[in-house]
């Protein structure tokens, strides 16, 4: 290289350079000013319900377990091998009162009812013959010319006749034990139920108190409800009194998850004396008539169930979704312009979804818009796009 190329090298280098610094800042001082632009509002959308101040009476829930109301253990009451057996008696058949269900061999109580009878002609037999000497011991004495009354009860026969006559009333007590147990061979229902289930057999041999079986009423069946101290002063619970039969029975409705698509009625006849000290709950006693009515749709006995009783109703509440409560204080409102509001509230019962509320602040005639559903980001003032949910 030349000193000349190398001379050139130096100078025009930096040259270029400069050059091209300078165009650049002079572009970028010559760029156009990008326009301020301000952003669009963004205003949030806000789903609420219509709610009026009225009357409304919620349920209280509840559970229990379903009891019999009458259960009975069929025994044996004399012994021998049980001759026959009712086709009805079976675990989910319906029986009627006194049909039969069990028959022990009779036999050997036949033979004592003859025998008892036979004991009774003797005595009887006795009986009178002792009458007739009595008779005749009487007779002597006063034939004698000796004033009857003189007499004692033994020369009267009188303990011999007393004797005979108890000998005939010990006979009849025996021929009727002996004809009684000739029926316990039958043993028949005692009320209208549905056999639970059976443990006898034809052939068994069985014994006084032997078990053959149990039974539950189908007239009615009971549950036993708990019920908290809030929950008590909700109710309308009556207490035993000579007007409480005038007054409209307190009714549950009760649902099971074994019959989803059946309801019964438990109407609540009384309250137990004592509280639970494991839990400081009261139960209340509800009688289900005709639980087995409807073969399709019964309520077996041992069920867990729901109950819906209905407690007193509350003047002047505002019914709400449980979501529309914050902080457990106060509600969000859309006024008439479209904005946020804030209402103090004071709660006074969940029902299902739902919550019953008080609000002082408004007249009972205002219709309120409530946020179903209100954000962290609400402040009072703020304008939002209210959408009516459906209830």
């Amino acid at each position: 290289m030349t000193a000349l190329q190398r001379i050139s090298n130096i100078v025009l280098l930096p040259a270029i350079l400069i050059l091209a610094t300078l165009i650049i800042w002079v572009m970028i001082k010559n760029k156009p000013e990008r326009p301020n632009v301000t952003p669009p509002a963004i205003i949030p959308s806000v789903s609420y319900v219509e709610v009026q101040a009225q009357a409304t009476t919620p349920d209280i829930t509840t559970y229990g377990n379903v009891q019999s109301f009458f259960e009975a253990q069929l025994s044996a009451q004399v012994s021998g091998e049980i001759r026959h057996i009712s086709p009805s008696f079976n675990a989910g058949q319906f029986v009627q009162a006194g049909e039969l269900l069990v028959e022990i061999d009779p036999s050997d109580y036949q033979a004592l009812i003859a025998q008892e009878e036979a004991n009774l002609a003797s005595m009887q037999q006795a009986l009178s013959e002792e009458s007739i000497r009595a008779d005749l011991a009487a007779q002597d004495w006063t034939e004698s010319g000796r004033a009857l009354e003189d007499a004692s009860e033994l020369t009267l026969r009188q303990p011999q006749l007393a004797a005979a006559q108890a000998s005939v009333a010990s006979a009849q007590a025996s021929l009727q034990k002996a004809q009684l147990d000739l029926d316990r061979t039958k043993i028949r229902a005692p009320f209208d139920a549905i056999i639970q289930n059976r443990s006898a057999s034809p052939g068994n041999i069985v014994n006084n108190g032997s078990t053959l079986g149990s039974l539950i009423a189908t007239e009615k069946a009971e549950v036993r409800l708990p019920l908290t101290a809030t929950q008590v002063q909700r109710l309308h619970l009556q207490t035993p009194s000579a007007d409480s039969a005038n007054k409209a029975p307190l009714r549950a409705t009760l649902t099971t998850a074994t019959q989803p698509n059946a309801q019964w009625t438990a109407t609540i006849t009384r309250t137990e004396p004592s509280v639970d000290l494991n839990n400081q709950v009261i139960y209340v006693i509800g009688e289900i008539a005709e639980p087995f009515a409807n073969p399709q749709a019964f309520l077996p006995i041992g069920s867990f169930v729901d109950a819906r009783i209905p407690a007193r109703t509350i003047e002047d509440a505002f019914r709400v979704p449980n979501t529309a409560l914050v902080e457990d204080r106060f509600v969000w409102i859309v006024d008439a312009d479209d904005t946020l509001q804030q209402l103090p509230v004071t709660r006074l019962v969940a029902d299902g979804d739902e919550l019953i509320l008080h609000i002082d602040a408004v007249s009972k005639d205002s219709i309120l818009k409530i946020a179903t559903r209100p954000l962290n980001s609400f402040r009072i003032g703020q304008k939002v796009q209210p959408h009516a949910k459906a209830r």
